[in-house]
């Protein structure tokens, strides 16, 4: 999807919509549609569908981290509301207990850098363990700049 015109984008979400009216369960169509509305900049519908993409698939763990990175809504954690930097936690919580992967971790981080260490707020464990646990998964360049690419936020200089 990367690369697509706003244009190409509503005529999948249009065509996702469509197969949805006939399987609303679709897990599949379902997160398809909600990273198409995250790329558009609709978050508030991408978490939505990331929520029913999880009600219909309890153990995909990349549907709570596309859902958490949702919550953020295109802007640094620092800015968030509490009650959706809780619940981006929870879901990236989650994903790790079903598939632990570096970048869920580095994420984990960025989250408990940008809104609690620049808040100076004491949070357990903090960014610096969730960089060195992020490290031991496996994360790389790549995930990292794709991330911050889906956050649609600059990288921090200190992560």
């Amino acid at each position: 999807m990367d690369g697509m015109s706003a244009t190409e984008l509503n005529k999948y979400i249009s065509s996702y919509r469509k197969e949805l009216n006939d399987r609303p369960s679709d897990r599949r169509l379902n997160r398809a549609a909600a990273l198409c509305y995250m790329k558009l900049k609709m978050y508030d519908k991408a978490s939505e569908a990331f929520e029913k993409a999880i009600e219909d698939n309890l153990d995909d763990a990349d549907s709570y981290f596309f859902a958490a990175i949702s919550l953020l809504k295109g802007k640094k954690a620092f800015l968030a509301k509490r009650p959706e930097v809780d619940k981006a936690i929870e879901y990236l919580s989650a994903a790790n207990m079903i598939a632990p992967k570096g970048i869920y971790a580095y994420f984990h981080a960025y989250i408990k850098y940008d809104y609690f260490a620049r808040k100076s707020l004491n949070t357990v464990p903090d960014y610096r363990e969730l960089l060195e646990e992020a490290q031991r998964l496996g994360v790389t360049d790549y995930d990292v700049k794709v991330l911050f690419d889906l956050l649609n936020v600059v990288r921090p200089t200190d992560l």
